[in-house]
């Protein structure tokens, strides 16, 4: 069933019991797991009709009990432990991918990270009020500018990404690397402003890793962490190089853990993958 809402259509997918769930048209992982066969097109739903209901009370503004929402039993252990978690955060409030991680008693911010991102019930599991460090706005299955909707209509303080200038500068770099920390001590000696940007909490898009690829001039083998614990399970080693450019966007945006770091980005343009070469020869202001 299709629902018009304030964010863009959105598709409820239910059976006889259980909401399967929720995502905005076209988002990343929509109507992961449903095979075409198994939907059937319905005006009405008793399942679908009771989340109706609940869809137009947040819309409206108003705070609800959601804790008989029919969701279906889907998903990993871990997943689930994470999705129950988001079902805690009241409206109007947020919390970390960190926080999560602490409460949850979890060592990885990447695995926090990647259930939060393939929570089905968009919305109603609110996956939109978990935000980066500092409270800043990060990645959204269905585009951050719908999460800033969503948290503006809660009426939810959150710190924008910086706008682009005339220079822009992404560090996009893993915290408890020594290589990071090296190449950020260097911007800082430059005097450069940067926005620091987590490689797993805030993993880059997989349209915008594609660009990279596509317009970089760096070689697809070049993007990946070769001597990662990830890249080593997956044994990819023998594999990068019959990858396509749209198949490895695609698997490096699976997992944060598999982007070599730091990268260097300005204005939207890789300017160096890794740290071999001190930042200062390029052209950096």
């Amino acid at each position: 069933m299709l629902y018009p809402s304030p964010i863009g259509t959105l598709s409820l997918v239910a059976d006889k019991q259980y909401l399967y769930g929720i995502w905005v048209q076209d988002q990343t992982h929509f109507e992961k797991g449903l095979g075409d066969e198994t939907i059937e097109e319905v005006t009405s739903h008793p399942v679908l009709e009771q989340v109706i209901s609940y869809l137009d009370t947040y819309f409206e503004g108003s705070v609800q009990d959601l804790s008989d929402l029919p969701l279906a039993p889907i998903g990993t252990d871990f997943e689930k432990r994470v999705w129950a978690y988001l079902q805690t955060i009241p409206y109007g409030q947020t919390v970390t991918y960190g926080q999560i991680a602490k409460d949850l008693q979890v060592a990885s911010a990447q695995a926090i990270g990647r259930a939060v991102g393939r929570n089905p019930w968009s919305i109603l599991v609110p996956c939109h009020r978990v935000l980066g460090s500092g409270n800043r706005l990060t990645g959204y299955a269905s585009g951050v500018e719908k999460k800033a909707w969503l948290l503006q209509h809660e009426g939810v303080a959150f710190q924008e990404n910086k706008k682009k200038e005339k220079k822009m500068l992404e560090f996009i770099e893993y915290p408890k690397c020594s290589t990071c920390k090296k190449a950020k001590n260097e911007l800082d000696k430059l005097g450069l402003e940067y926005q620091d940007v987590h490689i797993v909490e805030e993993t880059p898009s997989e349209d915008v890793i594609l660009k990279w690829l596509e317009t970089s001039g760096f070689e697809v083998k070049q993007f990946f962490n070769t001597s990662g614990i990830k890249y080593r399970e997956l044994g990819l080693r023998d594999k990068v190089g019959s990858l396509s450019k749209q198949e490895a966007a695609k698997l490096l945006a699976s997992d944060g853990m598999l982007l070599k770091r730091p990268i260097l980005v300005e204005n939207g343009a890789v300017k160096q993958i890794g740290y071999r070469k001190p930042y200062e020869n390029l052209g950096l202001r």
